[in-house]
């Protein structure tokens, strides 16, 4: 599994929510982050990606070098994904989830390998969050909060449709709603609370990510 560098907050989901209940599957998930670049006489660089060139040569030196994997699947916010990577220009009309899955079959068709299955998290991370309204008001004892965030997502027609603009995009409404947010505990802490079943329920597009991954086992 591959998670965007920057984005600290996927690889916790991915370590407290996703590898152990796969693991029951049978499906062992090995998170690693994008490497961005090498710094001379140092270490690599893990910083924001700005160009699809970066993760395309990243996706393509772990499908390289791990030829024992059953896959290498990505988790990238779609909201945020560089400009420029392949789909994006030419996405249809149409709901979220169309026009999120069109830029992962263009991603797919781009890397074109049999053992790559992308995805994109419709519209980041902190979507999952909206999903575990209530988990999350319990954990930092804020009823209100969950209240509304419960709210905004019903009205958006559920946790992936949360609008993705600028000032608009889950983790700003997060934080606005909630400024002492911590996307490294508080978020993870609430949607392993909730659980991959009722994420899966909340969340469609996620729910079809975890069937891909399911049926490698």
């Amino acid at each position: 599994m591959w998670s965007r560098s920057g984005r600290t907050a996927g690889r916790h989901f991915a370590g407290r929510t996703l590898a152990p209940e796969l693991f029951e599957a049978g499906i062992i998930l090995v998170p690693t982050i994008l490497l961005t670049g090498t710094r001379a006489g140092g270490p690599s660089g893990r910083g924001g990606v700005s160009k699809w060139a970066k993760i395309e040569k990243d996706v393509r030196l772990r499908l390289g070098t791990t030829p024992h994997w059953a896959a290498v699947t990505t988790l990238l916010d779609y909201y945020g994904l560089p400009q420029d990577s392949p789909g994006m220009a030419e996405r249809p009309a149409g709901s979220a989830r169309r026009r999120v899955e069109y830029v992962e079959q263009q991603i797919a068709a781009r890397i074109d390998h049999p053992r790559f299955l992308p995805y994109l998290v419709l519209h980041e991370t902190e979507t999952w969050v909206f999903a575990a309204a209530g988990q999350l008001g319990e954990w930092v004892e804020d009823g209100a909060l969950a209240a509304e965030l419960k709210r905004q997502a019903d009205a958006a027609g559920g946790p992936e449709c949360v609008n993705d603009g600028a000032d608009t995009a889950p983790s700003k409404r997060l934080l606005g709603l909630y400024p002492a947010y911590n996307k490294t505990q508080d978020g993870p802490v609430s949607v392993a609370d909730l659980g991959l079943a009722e994420l899966r329920a909340a969340c469609p597009h996620f729910d079809s990510w975890i069937g891909r991954l399911l049926a490698l086992a």
